[in-house]
C-alpha cells in the first residue's frame, strides 16, 4: 500500500464522514431520545447485571456498578468493530460499484461511527462518576483523548480485516458472532480477574489485549490513575500488528474485492 493510497483515503474524507453522518441519522431516525440510546441501553443493562451478578457474588453495588458499565461500553465498540465491519463492504456496494475509492475507507465510516457512539454513551459514565468519585473526573478528562486515539488504531483494522473476510466468504460474519461469545467470556468485562480462582486463566486472561483496552477507560474513571505503561503497551501492539496484516490484506485482495459482491 503506496504512499498514493493514503492520499487517495484523506481526499475521500468529506465522502465518508458524509456516510458517517447519514448513518447516525439514519440510525436513530424518527427516535424521541435519539443517541440518547447510546447511553441508555448500556446503562439499563449494567444496572440489571448489577443486580443479578452483584447479589450471587457478593459485590458492593456502588463499585460494581459502574465496573460492568465501563466493560459493556468498552465491549460493544469492539463487537460493532467486528460485526459492523463485516457487514461494512456489503452495504456499501452501490457507492463501490459507482466510483472506485479505496475500499479501507468504508471499514473507516463504520470505525468513525462507533467511536462517535462510544464518546455519546461515555457521558452517562461520565455523570455516574461525577456523583460517586467527583476527583476521578479530571483523569477520565485527562485520559480519554488518548484512549479514544488508542481504539480508533485497533478499531479501524479490525473492520478492514473482518470487511474483508467476509465479503470473500459469507459465513464468516456467523464465526465472528461465536468467537466474540468466547472472547466475552475470557474477558473481564464483568467479571473481575481477582474473581478467577485459577492462576493459570487469570495469567491468560491478563494476556489479553481485551483486558488492556478496557484498562483504558476504567483507570482513569473508576480507580483515578492514567492507564499503565503495559495498558497502552498491549493496545498499540495490538493495534499495530493489527494494521500490518490489515495493510498486507488490502495490498494482496483488494482489486479482487469486486468480483465478490
Amino acid at each position: 500500500m503506496d504512499k498514493n493510497y493514503w492520499v487517495k483515503i484523506w481526499d475521500a474524507r468529506y465522502f465518508y464522514t458524509h456516510l458517517a453522518n447519514a448513518e447516525l441519522k439514519y440510525k436513530f431516525r424518527r427516535s424521541k431520545l435519539g443517541m440518547m440510546w447510546t447511553m441508555i441501553t448500556p446503562l439499563v443493562l449494567a444496572l440489571l447485571m448489577t443486580f443479578i451478578l452483584g447479589n450471587l457474588l457478593g459485590a458492593d453495588m456502588h463499585d460494581y456498578a459502574p465496573y460492568i458499565y465501563s466493560g459493556l461500553l468498552t465491549w460493544d465498540f469492539l463487537l460493532s468493530s467486528v460485526l459492523g465491519g463485516c457487514n461494512s463492504l456489503i452495504v456499501s456496494e452501490p457507492y463501490i460499484k459507482q466510483y472506485k475509492h479505496p475500499f479501507a475507507i468504508y471499514p473507516l465510516k463504520t470505525t468513525i461511527v462507533n467511536l462517535i457512539s462510544f464518546s455519546i454513551a461515555i457521558i452517562g459514565l461520565m455523570l455516574w462518576v461525577l456523583f460517586l468519585k467527583p476527583l476521578n473526573l479530571l483523569w477520565a478528562l485527562a485520559a480519554l483523548p488518548f484512549s479514544l486515539i488508542c481504539l480508533f488504531f485497533v478499531g479501524w483494522p479490525i473492520a478492514v480485516l473482518t470487511s474483508f473476510t467476509n465479503l470473500k466468504y459469507r459465513d464468516f460474519a456467523q464465526v465472528a458472532v461465536l468467537g466474540m461469545q468466547l472472547l466475552w467470556y475470557l474477558s473481564p468485562v464483568f467479571f473481575r480477574i481477582s474473581m478467577f480462582k485459577s492462576p493459570i486463566l487469570a495469567f491468560w486472561i491478563e494476556l489479553n489485549p481485551v483486558t488492556h483496552i478496557l484498562n483504558l477507560l476504567r483507570a482513569p474513571i473508576l480507580y483515578g490513575t492514567f492507564p499503565s505503561v503495559n495498558d497502552y503497551a498491549y493496545v498499540l501492539g495490538s493495534g499495530a500488528l493489527l494494521s500490518l496484516v490489515a495493510i498486507y490484506r488490502i495490498k494482496r485482495s483488494e482489486r479482487e474485492l469486486i468480483y465478490y459482491f
